[in-house]
C-alpha cells in the first residue's frame, strides 16, 4: 500500500510539472476531469508528509513557497519585482519568525481599467506538526488550505492562457501566516510597495474549497460587499452549473478577507464548509472532492472575468455604511442566561439563599461604529429565591437593555471585550411559593425595574458574559418589609 501511494504521488507531481502546452492540450481534450487531476496533483504535493504541515519555520513551508513561485513562473505570471517573494519578519510571542507571501500578476487588457486590480488569494501555510507520545504528528492541511492554493494556481493558469480576456489586472497571492492571525494579508496591504492597494477593487480569498458535494454547493461569503455582487454571482453560477449554497454581505473575519475589508475593499471568501477534518491530522488529500474543485475553478474564472470587464466596481451601500466611523449596523441572535437569583432584604441582617435561574430568548443589537452598541433582549425568565415558606419561583418576561463599550478588538475581529451597563424591565405572570400561587398585585407586584452590570467577550459570533442583575423595585407589599430581586448570570449568545 505504501509503495502504491508513493507511486501515485510521484505521478501526480509529474503531471504538475509538465509544460503548460501539454496541460492546455489535455484540458481541451478531457475538460473538467483533467483539471480535477491537476488540482489533485497540487494538493497531493502541498499536503504530503514531506512538507511537514507547512507550519511557520518549517523546511516544508519553504518547499511550498518555492513550488508556488516555480508554478507562477511556468504559468507566465509577472513578478512584481525581482522575484515573486514578499519577505516578512513576524513577531510571534517573543520570537521573530520569517514568513513569505508569494505574489504574481497579469496585466489587464483594457487601457482604462488595467491600472485597477482584482486580487485572488489563498493562504498556503498550515499548522505544521507536533510531537505526541514520542511520535511526529503532521497536520497536512489538504482542505485547509492546499485546496484553495491549488484552485488559485489553476485560475492563474487559466487567465495566463487566455491573454486579453480580462480588462483589469489580476494579482495572485499565496498568503503566509494566515493561521497566525492573517498576518500575510495585513503585511501585503501595508508593506508591499509595488501595487497601489488603493486601486484594488475586489478581493477573493479561496480558503477551504475541497468539499463542494458535502457542503451541497459553494459559499461566497462577503460577495454582497460589492455593489451588484450577489446578483452577478448567482447569474454566473446558474450559467456555470454551480450551486451557490450561501452568499452574504458581511466580510468573513476568519480568513484573509478581513484585512482587505478593514480598509474598505470589497472581499469575498470562497468556502465549502468545515466538512473535512478541520485542523486535524486526518485532513489528507485523498478526502477532497476534486471534481467539485474543478467546477469551482471554472465558476470563479467566469465570475472574475465578468468583474474585470465591468466599467465600475464599487462597494455596496451596506458595506459603505459599515465602514463609516459612526455607521449603524443591526445584528440579532439568540442567547441563554444561566445563574442564580435570590431576594435581598436591606432592612434585615440576613439575605435569602439563592436558587438556580435561567433565561433564554433573542437579542437585537444596534452597533454604532466600532466602539459602542446598544443591545436589547427579549427573554423568558425563570427565577426565584428561598423564602420563609420554602422555595419561591416565578415565570417572567424580562427585557434587558444594555450598553456595550468595546475596549479591545473591533467589529468583525476575532475577539472583542466589553463592559456591560444598563437596566431591565420584568413582568412576572405566574409562579409558586411552596405550592401556593403568588398573589400578584396584592402581595407581590407583577412588574419591576432594575440595573444590569457585567463584562463580556465576543469571540467571532459567540458572546460569553457575566451579568449582575440588581432590582430597584420593592417586590413586597407588606408594610415595613422591603424585598428586592438580585441575581448573577453567565451568558452564552450567538449572533446570526
Amino acid at each position: 500500500m505504501k509503495v502504491n501511494k508513493s507511486i501515485r504521488l510521484l505521478l501526480l507531481a509529474l503531471m504538475v510539472i509538465l509544460p503548460s502546452r501539454h496541460l492546455l492540450f489535455a484540458e481541451n481534450s478531457f475538460g473538467i476531469a483533467d483539471l480535477a487531476r491537476r488540482l489533485e496533483a497540487h494538493v497531493a504535493v502541498f499536503a504530503s508528509d514531506s512538507l511537514e504541515g507547512r507550519g511557520l519555520g518549517t523546511d516544508g513551508k519553504t518547499i511550498a513557497k518555492q513550488y508556488i513561485a516555480e508554478e507562477f513562473g511556468s504559468i507566465g505570471l509577472k513578478p512584481p519585482g525581482d522575484d515573486y517573494f514578499q519577505h516578512m519578519d513576524l513577531r510571534i510571542g517573543l520570537a521573530r519568525v520569517p514568513a513569505t507571501n508569494v505574489v504574481g500578476y497579469l496585466p489587464g487588457s483594457d487601457p482604462l481599467l488595467r491600472d485597477e486590480y482584482i486580487v485572488i488569494g489563498a493562504h498556503y501555510d498550515h499548522l505544521g506538526y507536533e510531537y505526541r507520545d514520542g511520535e511526529i504528528v503532521i497536520y497536512p492541511g489538504a482542505d485547509d488550505n492546499a485546496s484553495g492554493t491549488a484552485v488559485m494556481l489553476e485560475l492563474a493558469r487559466h487567465f495566463a492562457s487566455n491573454p486579453g480576456s480580462t480588462g483589469r489586472s489580476i494579482i495572485f497571492i499565496a498568503f503566509d501566516a494566515e493561521e497566525s492571525g492573517l498576518l500575510g494579508a495585513e503585511r501585503f496591504l501595508t508593506e508591499h510597495d509595488y501595487f497601489d492597494t488603493g486601486k484594488i477593487r475586489m478581493m477573493f480569498s479561496l480558503d477551504m474549497v475541497g468539499m463542494y458535494e458535502a457542503n451541497n454547493g459553494l459559499d461566497l461569503r462577503g460577495i454582497g460587499t460589492l455593489d451588484g455582487g450577489v446578483d452577478l454571482a448567482r447569474e454566473v453560477a446558474l450559467s456555470s452549473g454551480l450551486q451557490l449554497s450561501r452568499v452574504t454581505s458581511d466580510i468573513e473575519s476568519r480568513t484573509d478577507t478581513r484585512p482587505f475589508g478593514d480598509v474598505g475593499i470589497p472581499a469575498a471568501q470562497a468556502f465549502t464548509g468545515l466538512k473535512s477534518p478541520y485542523h486535524m491530522p486526518g485532513d489528507t488529500y485523498e478526502l477532497l472532492d476534486y471534481d467539485g474543485m474543478a467546477l469551482i475553478t471554472g465558476y470563479l474564472a467566469a465570475l472574475v472575468t465578468e468583474l474585470s470587464l465591468m466599467q465600475k466596481l464599487i462597494p455596496s451601500a451596506r458595506f459603505v455604511r459599515h465602514m463609516r466611523p459612526w455607521g449603524i449596523r443591526l445584528h440579532a441572535g439568540i442567547l441563554v442566561h444561566l445563574g442564580s437569583t435570590h431576594h435581598r432584604y436591606p432592612d434585615e441582617f440576613f439575605r435569602a439563599d439563592g436558587l438556580f435561574a435561567f433565561a433564554t430568548g433573542l437579542f437585537f443589537r444596534m452597533q454604532f461604529g466600532q466602539k459602542f452598541a446598544l443591545q436589547c433582549e427579549l427573554l423568558y425568565d425563570f427565577n426565584g429565591s428561598h423564602s420563609q415558606w420554602g422555595k419561591y419561583r416565578q415565570h417572567s418576561l424580562t427585557l434587558p437593555v444594555n450598553f456595550h463599550l468595546y475596549m479591545a478588538g473591533d467589529d468583525g475581529g476575532f475577539v472583542r471585550a466589553y463592559p456591560i451597563a444598563g437596566g431591565y424591565f420584568r413582568h412576572s405572570f405566574a409562579g409558586r411559593d411552596e405550592g401556593i400561587g403568588p398573589d400578584f398585585g396584592n402581595f407581590h407586584p407583577s412588574q419591576e425595574w432594575g440595573l444590569n452590570f457585567g463584562f463580556g467577550v465576543e469571540v467571532m459570533k459567540v458572546q460569553v458574559a457575566y451579568t449582575w442583575r440588581m432590582g430597584l423595585t420593592d417586590i413586597s407589599n407588606i408594610q415595613g418589609t422591603r424585598v428586592y430581586n438580585t441575581g448573577g448570570y453567565f451568558t452564552m449568545g450567538y449572533r446570526f
